[in-house]
């Protein structure tokens, strides 16, 4: 008797725990299908202007709503993928084909100044952040694009936003460079829970 009721409890918490797995994939699942339409840019292909900047579409936010849902917040990476030189999205996560790179988490500490982090492979994986300052701007070169302009000279173009159960919003950004041609791609970024943003802070060297 006391080995069958082992066996049930072991079963019970097997089968929790492949419940509690199942319910995390569908929200991601969800995520991913919320966001879709955006990320593909609304059917179109994402813009280059003459300087080979990369815009999408669509997603303009006031500067009342970007302040009540960015400001004092952290965000972290759900998925990247890259926009190729004509403008489509490829369909893998920029990510995980990338060795030795990892994605930048944001907080916005207020209407002029965000803090990065990003592990450095350099410094085996620890934690480094960035204070950056930037300027909210709500039609870029007049158009409607919200665009934060950063002292670093790079941008971040938010294509789409919701503070709905899970709040999140897309942006289009720079990768990097590759063959002496900067690189863009668009991500979905999600809000951390108060705990994972102190996690991070903590953890920066």
């Amino acid at each position: 008797m006391k080995n069958l009721k082992s066996i049930i409890g072991l079963t019970l918490v097997l089968f929790a725990s492949f419940a509690f797995t199942a319910c995390s994939d569908d929200d991601d699942e969800t995520l991913y299908s919320e966001w879709e339409t955006v990320l593909d840019n609304h059917g179109s292909n994402y813009t280059y202007d003459d300087n080979g900047q990369c815009f999408g579409d669509g997603g303009g936010i006031s500067k009342e709503n970007f302040m009540q849902m960015f400001i004092g917040y952290g965000w972290k990476n759900y998925g990247t993928w890259e926009i190729d030189e004509n403008g489509k999205r490829l369909t893998n996560e920029y990510y995980s084909e990338m060795l030795g790179v990892s994605p930048t988490y944001y907080y916005f500490d207020n209407d002029t100044k965000l803090t990065t982090y990003f592990h450095s492979d350099a410094e085996a994986g620890t934690v480094k952040k960035n204070d950056i300052s930037y300027s909210f701007n709500e039609r870029y070169n007049g158009l409607s694009r919200t665009v934060l302009l950063l002292d670093s000279d790079e941008y971040l173009q938010i294509t789409g936003w919701t503070q709905g159960n899970q709040p999140s919003f897309c942006i289009v950004r720079s990768l990097g460079v590759r063959n002496n041609r900067k690189i863009y791609g668009v991500s979905i970024y999600v809000q951390m829970t108060d705990k994972e943003l102190s996690d991070l802070q903590i953890s920066v060297k």
